[in-house]
């Protein structure tokens, strides 16, 4: 069975469609995982068979971060052009010979491609997006509505592929060659299925959703191959287990006054700490001996030698962190970020989320809320670990293939 996966966004978007594609070679069939061009190299690292896609939006969106209104409406002038070289490369995908197409939602592009080549497709989703229920708000509302909107807020899924849409249609016609009208992404994730990659420890399926939206547990595999730094492990040895601060890929509006407050926190809450600088929420200069500075490393590696996770909310780090069994502090940004901040809250292994003014007097104040969930973190990876969501993600994809 040969299978296209195609996902775009972040590495935390692209290192699941990784794992589940070392997966489908384990099972004996034969992936071939299209992501962002700067993001496939860990992929291919590892024997997962890549397709690099044009990265330009996300070198766009560092270039603007931070840098007020005037430079992020011309960006939006930029943007278009931009997903169509995106939405351009995955049409190059149509010699693939796939099977099946797994596709993130958020890719624009890769569900038409599998019409284009007459074949079954399937979203796949580490949050809720598409599927209303009425036991929570949609994680995309940035506010919490009266429980009687619930599902009404759910629309706001639709909403994110309007721009883009009028784009997609032309593509699907000039480029694929396809007639008739273009499904929009809500009716097509709902006729295609979708794969929820996420713990039902940490979130299970409201009791208004079929089973087969029910979710399967987190695509993860392990960086068996990834050695540290000496310095890092000297580091670690050297004391207490160090409180671990990394905000992948998000990007603060004033760096070097956010890395002040996070540095001035840790010396408040008398903790050290390693410092993963990411794409430059981070932006270090002087920093203690207490304090470790680093690029980026392995979560699975990293996390379970810490003893708080501070982090922005992402779904794969809270994963990461949920595995190693470190409780969690979450300075959210965006997205579904405040959605997941709240959720790990509401389960007992994260302090309140730091939503609002980040200072140094929060930020001490939660990793000591924190520190006393350490038990009750390690009990949620206990059972987080006992769960195989690329194995249950496999056999759905068979399954899905057998019937097509």
């Amino acid at each position: 069975m040969r299978v296209l996966l195609v996902t775009t966004g972040s590495r935390g978007d692209v290192e699941p469609f990784a794992a589940l594609a070392a997966g489908l070679a384990r099972a004996g069939h034969d992936p071939l995982l299209a992501a962002p061009r700067r993001l496939t190299e860990h992929a291919a690292g590892r024997g997962v068979p890549v397709a690099p896609l044009d990265d330009g939006i996300f070198a766009l969106q560092q270039e603007v971060a931070g840098k007020g209104t005037r430079a992020s409406v011309t960006a939006a002038r930029s943007a278009l052009p931009l997903l169509r070289r995106w939405l351009d490369d995955v049409a190059t995908l149509q010699d693939s010979g796939a099977d099946i197409v797994v596709y993130a939602p958020k890719s624009l592009g890769a569900h038409h491609l599998a019409d284009r080549l007459g074949v079954p497709s399937i979203a796949a989703l580490p949050v809720p997006l598409f599927s209303p229920t009425a036991r929570f708000a949609s994680p995309l509302s940035a506010v919490r509505p009266p429980r009687f909107l619930n599902r009404a807020s759910w629309r706001l899924a639709g909403a994110v592929e309007a721009p883009y849409r009028r784009m997609v249609r032309g593509w699907r016609s000039e480029v694929l060659g396809l007639t008739g009208p273009t499904p929009n992404l809500t009716d097509r994730v709902a006729h295609d299925g979708v794969l929820h990659a996420w713990s039902p420890h940490l979130l299970p399926a409201p009791d208004d959703w079929p089973a087969a939206l029910a979710p399967i547990g987190f695509w993860s595999a392990p960086s068996d191959d990834w050695t540290p730094p000496d310095n890092l492990t000297r580091f670690l040895d050297a004391g207490e287990p160090p409180v671990y601060v990394g905000f992948g890929s998000m990007l603060a509006k004033d760096p070097d006054a956010f890395t002040l407050a996070v540095l001035d926190g840790l010396a408040r809450s008398g903790r050290r700490a390693v410092l993963a600088t990411g794409w430059g929420a981070l932006r270090p200069s002087h920093v203690p001996e207490s304090v470790y500075v680093l690029d980026q490393a392995p979560h699975d590696w990293l996390l379970q030698r810490t003893s708080v996770a501070v982090h922005h909310g992402g779904v794969g780090t809270v994963a990461a962190a949920l595995r190693a069994g470190v409780p969690q502090v979450i300075r959210p940004f965006l997205g579904d970020q405040p959605f997941w901040a709240r959720r790990v809250h509401e389960i007992g292994i994260a302090a309140a989320p730091l939503t609002g003014r980040f200072t140094a007097d929060r930020l001490a104040a939660a990793l000591d809320d924190a520190t006393p969930m350490a038990g009750a973190a390690r009990e949620m990876a206990a059972r987080v670990r006992e769960e195989d969501g690329v194995t249950a993600a496999v056999a759905r994809i068979e399954r899905t293939v057998a019937r097509a």
